[in-house]
C-alpha cells in the first residue's frame, strides 16, 4: 500500500510531536538508542502474524513505542497513568473513546480492560491520523469483518 501525502508528512513532524509530549524525565530514562527506518516501518507491519492468544493483535516493542497490527476489535482499555500518541499507518479502524468501561477489570497494575465501552465517542481512523488519549481514557479499537488497521504507538508517562 502506498503511504498518502498526509502519512509522508506525519513522520516529517512526528519527531516534533513526540518531543512536545515527552517529558525531561521520560527521555532520560531511555537505555539505549533503537532506530526504525521508514522502509523497516512501512513493511513489518504487513509481516506480523498474530500471537497465540492475541485475540487478532500482533506487533512489536522498542521500550514505550511499539508498532502494531490489529485484524480484530480490541477489547475496551483504561491507563490509568499513561498517555497513548497512536499514528495511524495502514487500515482503518473506527476508534470509541470516553464514556465507560463494561466489566472493568484490572489486567495489571493501572491497566483496566472490559467488554465494551458505554456512552462513548466515536471515529474512523485512516492512514496519516495522529491520535493522543489522555491517560485514564477509556478507548477501544473496533474492526468489520476483514477490514485490519496497522498503527504506530508511544506510550507516555502522565
Amino acid at each position: 500500500m502506498t503511504r498518502t501525502r498526509a502519512g509522508q508528512a506525519i513522520w516529517s513532524v512526528l519527531p516534533a510531536l513526540i518531543v512536545s509530549f515527552c517529558s525531561p524525565v521520560w527521555l532520560a530514562g531511555a537505555t539505549g538508542v533503537e532506530i526504525w527506518s521508514g522502509a523497516e516501518r512501512k513493511s513489518a507491519a504487513a509481516k506480523f502474524a498474530p500471537e497465540p492468544g492475541a485475540k487478532g493483535m500482533s506487533g512489536k516493542t522498542l521500550g514505550g513505542a511499539s508498532l502494531w497490527r490489529r485484524t480484530q476489535s480490541g477489547e475496551a482499555e483504561l491507563h490509568k497513568t499513561k498517555t497513548d500518541l497512536l499514528v495511524i499507518e495502514q487500515g482503518s479502524a473506527t476508534l470509541v473513546f470516553g464514556g465507560t468501561v463494561v466489566g472493568p477489570r484490572t489486567s495489571a497494575p493501572n491497566e483496566v480492560r472490559g467488554k465494551a465501552i458505554h456512552n462513548g465517542e466515536t471515529r474512523k481512523l485512516s492512514p496519516g491520523d495522529i491520535i493522543r488519549i489522555p491517560a485514564g481514557t477509556p478507548h477501544q479499537f473496533l474492526l468489520e469483518p476483514g477490514q485490519e488497521i496497522s498503527y504506530f504507538a508511544l506510550k507516555l508517562l502522565r
